[in-house]
C-alpha cells in the first residue's frame, strides 16, 4: 500500500506561496548542443539577413501594413488575394499539428525565437559577464557592491544594445530596409508613429529576455498548453527510461550497487533544464524538448562507465516496451489536409489574374449633363498590377459610349498600384425609363485583353 501523501502538482518555477523561483540553468557541452548551435546561428543569420536580400525587386518577406502588400520569397500578395494566403496559412497551421504529432515539440526546442534568441544570445551574454549558474546566483543574492553594480550595467546595456538591432530588424519586415534605413539616418520627429513602434518592440525583447524568459513557454505561449491534445503515446519526446534507470541509488565509492538503476540521483538533469522541471517525472508541459537534460545525461553516463541515452529522444511506447508506429491515421489524415490546403493554395496562386481593377465612382454628383444632351459618369479606375512585367493600358468601352481621361495610355509598373480618372460619356436618348445602363470596360496591354468589367452608369430618367 503506497503511504505516500497527495502530490500537489504546481509550475515548477513558482512556490508554494506563488513567489517565483528564478532559474539558472548550469552550463554543459554535448552533442545536442553543438546541433542546436547550428540550427541556432542559421535562424539567426537568416533573421537580419531576409530584410537584405530581394527577388525580383522586392524584398524576400515584408509585411507592409501600410500600403497592404505582403512579399514571401518573389510571391506578392495583396488584400484580394486574401483566399489563397489562407490556404497557405491554414496549411502552414496543420502542418505544425502534423509535426508535434510525430515529433513532439520540434520546433519549441530547435527553431522557436523565444529558445534561439535567450538561450544562444542572450544566455550566453549573461555567462559571460557573470559567470556560471553557481556564480550568477551568489551574484543576486549577495549584497549591492561595486562589482555586482558593474556587472548588471553591463549586462544590462548589452542585453539593450542587442535587442535594438533585434527591434530595427523587426520592423525591416513590417516596413522595408530602405525605409527603416531612411528613417535611421532623419528625425525622429518626422517618423513618430514607426519610432514609438520601434521603442515599443524593444522595450518587449529587452523585458522578455531579461526578466520574463522561460514564463513566456510555461505561461504566454499557449502551443505548450495544446501540445496533450496534439501528441499522442507513439509522438516523438525527450523521455527517462524508467525501466533502466530505477531504482535510483547515490553512487558511492568501492560500495556495490546492487540491484540499483543506472539513474545515480545526481540531478544534473534538473540543474541544467531552463524550465526547472525534472525530466524523470514523465512528460510535462514546461519540458520544451531542448536536449539539455541529454546532453547532460549523457555526460555523467559516460563517466560512470554506463550506456548513455538513459534520456533520449524517444516515445512513450518504446518506453514501455512496445512497438511504436510512424504511419497512423492522425498522421495520415494531417498530411491530406496540409497537401490538400496546399495545393488549392498553389493552384489558386498560379492561376490568379495578372492585374486587379476596381472602378470606384467618387462621392459626389452622379452625373452631369451638357448642353449637347450628353451624359458624363465620372470613375476612378484603381489597377493593381500583379504581374512582374510594365503594364501600359488602353480602354475601350461599349458602343455608344465614349471615353475621357487623362491618360488613355497608362502605364502600372510591376507589383503597384495606381489610379485614372476615367470619364464616361453617353448620349442621354440612349438611356432607359430608369436612368441607369450596365456597359462594358475593357482594358487592354498592347493587343491582349486583360481584363474585362462591367459598371452601371447613371442619368436622368424618363
Amino acid at each position: 500500500m503506497n503511504k505516500q501523501g497527495p502530490v500537489k502538482e504546481r509550475v515548477t518555477t513558482i512556490g508554494q506561496g506563488g513567489k517565483r523561483f528564478w532559474m539558472y540553468p548550469a552550463s554543459f557541452s554535448g552533442e545536442w548542443l553543438n546541433k542546436r548551435r547550428l540550427v541556432a546561428v542559421a535562424l539567426i543569420i537568416f533573421y537580419f539577413l531576409f530584410p537584405w536580400l530581394k527577388i525580383n525587386g522586392e524584398q524576400v518577406i515584408l509585411m507592409d501594413i501600410a500600403d497592404r502588400k505582403f512579399a514571401f520569397f518573389g510571391f506578392i500578395f495583396w488584400p484580394q488575394d486574401l483566399l489563397i494566403f489562407w490556404f497557405f496559412l491554414m496549411g502552414a497551421l496543420v502542418c505544425i499539428i502534423l509535426i508535434t504529432a510525430q515529433w513532439g515539440r520540434l520546433w519549441c526546442g530547435w527553431a522557436c525565437p523565444q529558445t534561439v534568441f535567450l538561450e544562444h544570445v542572450f544566455r550566453r551574454i549573461e555567462i559571460f559577464i557573470e559567470g556560471d549558474a553557481a556564480k550568477r546566483r551568489k551574484l543576486d543574492r549577495g549584497p549591492l557592491t561595486l562589482e555586482k553594480v558593474k556587472k548588471k550595467t553591463l549586462k544590462f546595456l548589452a542585453f539593450f544594445v542587442v535587442s535594438s538591432h533585434f527591434a530595427n530588424t523587426a520592423i525591416c519586415y513590417f516596413v522595408g530596409t530602405d525605409e527603416v534605413l531612411h528613417m535611421t539616418f532623419s528625425n525622429p520627429g518626422e517618423n513618430q508613429g514607426w519610432f514609438s513602434f520601434m521603442l515599443f518592440i524593444n522595450f518587449l525583447f529587452f523585458l522578455d529576455f531579461v526578466w520574463f524568459r522561460e514564463q513566456f513557454c510555461i505561461i504566454a505561449c499557449p502551443y505548450g498548453r495544446f501540445q496533450s491534445v496534439l501528441l499522442d503515446e507513439h509522438s516523438t519526446i525527450v523521455g527517462y527510461d524508467y525501466n533502466r534507470g530505477e531504482p535510483r541509488g547515490v553512487l558511492r565509492k568501492n560500495r556495490e550497487r546492487g540491484n540499483q538503476g543506472d539513474c545515480i540521483d545526481c540531478n544534473r538533469c534538473v540543474a541544467v533544464c531552463p524550465t526547472g522541471i525534472d525530466i524523470r517525472m514523465g512528460l510535462q508541459m514546461e519540458c520544451i524538448n531542448c536536449t539539455a537534460c541529454l546532453d547532460a545525461c549523457d555526460e555523467v553516463m559516460g563517466k560512470i562507465g554506463k550506456p548513455k541515452k538513459l534520456i533520449r529522444y524517444t516515445s512513450e511506447m518504446e518506453l514501455d516496451g512496445r512497438k511504436r508506429r510512424w504511419i497512423r491515421p492522425r498522421v495520415v489524415v494531417y498530411t491530406v489536409i496540409f497537401l490538400g490546403l496546399w495545393t488549392v493554395g498553389a493552384f489558386k496562386l498560379n492561376n490568379r489574374e495578372g492585374l486587379i481593377m476596381r472602378m470606384i465612382r467618387p462621392p459626389g454628383t452622379s452625373f452631369t449633363l451638357d448642353e449637347q444632351a450628353f451624359v458624363t459618369n465620372h470613375f476612378q479606375a484603381k489597377a493593381t498590377n500583379k504581374t512582374d512585367d510594365t503594364m501600359t493600358l488602353t480602354v475601350k468601352a461599349s458602343d455608344g459610349v465614349s471615353i475621357v481621361t487623362p491618360f488613355p495610355k497608362w502605364t502600372i509598373k510591376p507589383q503597384e498600384t495606381a489610379v485614372n480618372e476615367i470619364f464616361l460619356r453617353m448620349n442621354r436618348n440612349n438611356f432607359s425609363s430608369s436612368g441607369k445602363e450596365k456597359i462594358k470596360i475593357e482594358f487592354y496591354n498592347g493587343e491582349d485583353l486583360v481584363i474585362q468589367t462591367e459598371v452601371t452608369i447613371m442619368g436622368p430618367a424618363k
